[in-house]
């Protein structure tokens, strides 16, 4: 079993191989920062640590401030609805997250746009 506590942490070490790192992994490291944060607080430091992770990774154009905020807002969203459960059975939980469906109100032009790697757009109205 993956102990997403200890991964938080070495996330916002930037201590994670970017390789490594799968979407289930997002979702652990995201869960861990909202259980110990306010939102808005777990949402900066998931963000600086995905930045630092994708800069690492040599590819820093793949961060993505609309998705950042669209799965960090499902997740806490989800979290609220259910009672506390360990990152790993909230993934188990919640395998809608594990794909790209929580983005399914937003035009692939609009996600891919540079605004929306800059800024967390709302969905196409």
């Amino acid at each position: 079993m993956i102990d997403y506590q200890q991964m938080l942490t070495r996330f916002q070490r930037g201590e994670i191989d970017p390789a490594a790192f799968r979407h289930a992994d997002h979702i652990g490291v995201a869960y861990e920062a909202l259980t110990r944060h306010g939102f808005f607080k777990a949402l900066d430091i998931y963000a600086d640590g995905l930045m630092a992770l994708v800069e690492k990774a040599g590819v820093p154009e793949k961060f993505n401030a609309t998705v950042t905020f669209a799965y960090m807002s499902a997740i806490a969203e989800r979290m609220h609805r259910q009672s506390p459960v360990s990152s790993t059975e909230f993934i188990m939980e919640n395998p809608e997250l594990l794909s790209a469906d929580v983005l399914g109100r937003y035009s692939k032009a609009r996600l891919e746009s540079d605004v929306a790697r800059q800024v967390a757009l709302l969905p196409d109205l």
